[in-house]
């Protein structure tokens, strides 16, 4: 118990707003606590301990919440809101020398979330500051060669290339073998940066077909089943043809080894998390499964 005090002092002096190192004391904290209740103590012992280590898990939460660098001034104000008197939400007015930096460096979707406004709001406070130029009418009318009247659209968004599947799986390929941890945004990207304006949906399809191979670990299908029959395996396998296509082959055995690289990727994309929340619920908030 002395030792654990001490490191549980010099953790809150050293290790403020570090919450993985004041976890693991935290950790040892109710992992004392938990022996404690095998054993024999007087009670008046058993509640000055129990109470002290209550007061230490406390400390060590809290302090995961600190900083060790407290601001010494008070925050940048970039936006405020102006009340015009009239109807409807109050203005919000954004400094023009903090817009035009940051849109120097992303655009209004990027800047929106920081202040808490939508990228149209950004939009129209850099046109009222005069920062950039008002775009084109959606629609424009012109008179035909008939002398009738007709409307334009005009798209703000630049045109799809013309490509072929087999050029942008090409593309693809040789993009994923340079950058073999490249997602479909960095995909984009890349082929924009080309010159390639290709949309979200066809880059996604050229992807499943040109390098859909083991080193990518892309996961066709996952599905939880209360038995162990291979009717449900050859059932999950034809809606896998049905959705992605019949494959050029199938490897495998007669047992479970194939699996275990993608119980490591199931772990580690979203089971840990939700197993280090329910421990945390039984831990710290009496859950009880």
């Amino acid at each position: 118990y002395h030792s654990l005090n001490e490191d549980v002092l010099s953790a809150l002096r050293v290790m403020v707003g570090d919450p993985p190192r004041l976890n693991a004391v935290r950790d040892r904290a109710l992992a004392l606590a938990s022996a404690a209740e095998m054993g024999v103590y007087p009670a008046a012992e058993y509640s000055v301990l129990q109470t002290s280590i209550s007061e230490m898990v406390t400390a060590l939460n809290l302090a995961c919440h600190e900083s060790m660098d407290p601001p010494d001034a008070a925050p940048l104000v970039v936006a405020c809101r102006v009340r015009t008197g009239r109807r409807g939400r109050p203005r919000v007015e954004i400094d023009p020398t903090f817009l035009q930096a940051a849109l120097d460096l992303r655009g209004p979707t990027g800047i929106a979330p920081e202040i808490g406004v939508c990228s149209h709001t950004i939009r129209c406070a850099a046109l009222r500051a005069g920062l950039v130029e008002p775009g084109a009418p959606v629609f424009q009318s012109h008179v035909n060669a008939a002398g009738a009247v007709e409307r334009v659209h005009t798209s703000t968004t630049p045109q799809i290339s013309l490509i072929s599947d087999g050029e942008l799986d090409q593309l693809i390929a040789s993009a994923v073998e340079v950058f073999p941890q490249f997602g479909r945004r960095m995909l984009r990207g890349h082929l924009k940066s080309l010159g390639y304006h290709v949309p979200r949906e066809h880059i996604t399809g050229s992807y499943l077909r040109a390098y859909t191979a083991s080193s990518t670990r892309f996961v066709l299908g996952i599905r939880v089943h209360n038995n162990n029959r291979s009717a449900s395996v050859l059932q999950l396998l034809m809606d896998l043809i049905a959705e992605h296509g019949r494959p050029s082959r199938i490897r495998g055995d007669h047992g479970v080894e194939n699996i275990e690289r993608l119980w490591y990727d199931v772990t580690h994309g979203f089971g840990k998390k939700w197993q280090v929340f329910f421990l945390d619920l039984e831990t710290n908030h009496r859950l009880n499964p």
